[in-house]
């Protein structure tokens, strides 16, 4: 993970990880530059293409020569929308690090909401955009609302705390969430396990400008999966909590069967029982080998050394001077 000096010239980065956004980067580029040339202070447009399969970066390689702010990256693999923004995170030269989604539900004219509340609290180090009334589909914001609820009791937050994939950040937040070396991370989790000087306001967010969500409902409980194991204890807790109580039970249940059989109340052994019991057990045992291999699969990832991204390749604006280099190419 590379880690880049702060450029005094730069007062704001914009990090959009893509993944298949072909459709959406031009009139992206085009609000987004809009409302930035707007509040007329120096900032770059930082993208990474997650891997995206289609001719995305090829896009991108085109808009970076119109957009002179522009600094992208192509990572060599998909490896999740988290690492690419990390990625992005690493790259940032700005004293403030927004942090936005790819398909302009996060609407590029909300972003000084996030700045304004920021900049006007020096107690905060984190602004999240939150949204009252979200266009995603059914699931998703069941995944949302499960993933607010795990943070909620990992981190004992606020109710009225509301994380989100579009938030403004000051550059020590920044640099703090970058000095953890993990594989599996969770942005939201990085920043409360940081700091509580957090707030979320309510923004606007907006259909998806073009093309439909990569989030399956199987991406979805993948990523809810990933995102409790990675934050919390809680499913090993529980495990353990289910594993005494199955034991209790077990305790009870002999105490009544021996009563019966020591006064001859049983004279053949129930089938029912027996398969009953068994069938119990067995399925208490295998979701507890489960919940452990879950575990054990983030930790040989962690352990093992891979790193959590390779780029591939950069285009834009990578001098400070502000003139144009492509590397890699």
């Amino acid at each position: 993970m590379v880690h880049k000096s702060f450029d005094g010239d730069c007062d704001l980065s914009v990090v959009i990880p893509l993944y298949q956004s072909r459709d959406c980067l031009p009139e992206l580029l085009r609000q987004l530059s809009q409302e930035l040339d707007g509040m007329q202070r120096p900032y770059e447009i930082i993208l990474v293409d997650d891997g995206s399969p289609d001719d995305t970066w090829d896009v991108v390689c085109e808009l970076a020569e119109s957009y002179r702010r522009v600094r992208a990256v192509q990572l060599m693999g998909n490896r999740g929308q988290a690492l690419a923004t990390l990625c992005g995170l690493s790259h940032a030269r700005g004293r403030i690090i927004v942090t936005m989604d790819d398909d302009l539900q996060h609407p590029p004219g909300e972003l000084h909401k996030l700045l304004a509340e920021l900049e006007g609290n020096r107690h905060l180090d984190c602004v999240f955009g939150f949204f009252p009334q979200k266009a995603h589909a059914a699931y998703r914001n069941f995944g949302s609302w499960l993933m607010r609820w795990v943070m909620q009791k990992t981190f004992h937050l606020p109710e009225n705390i509301r994380a989100s994939t579009f938030r403004a950040m000051r550059r020590p937040l920044v640099r703090a969430i970058l000095e953890h070396r993990t594989v599996n991370p969770s942005l939201a989790a990085l920043i409360f396990s940081n700091t509580r000087r957090v707030k979320s306001i309510t923004v606007d967010h907006a259909p998806r400008y073009a093309g439909a969500s990569h989030y399956t409902l199987a991406k979805q409980f993948r990523l809810a999966l990933d995102g409790i194991c990675t934050v919390s204890t809680l499913p090993l807790r529980a495990v353990s909590v289910a594993g005494m109580a199955v034991c209790g039970l077990s305790v009870v249940l002999i105490a009544i069967f021996l009563f019966k059989f020591a006064t001859g109340r049983i004279g053949v052994a129930g089938w029912t029982t027996t398969v009953t019991l068994i069938s119990f057990f067995a399925g208490i045992t295998l979701l507890s080998l489960g919940v452990f291999g879950e575990y054990m699969v983030r930790i040989l990832r962690e352990v093992r050394g891979a790193p959590p991204y390779v780029e591939r390749e950069h285009t834009g604006c990578w001098n400070t001077d502000g003139s144009k280099e492509s590397i890699g190419k």
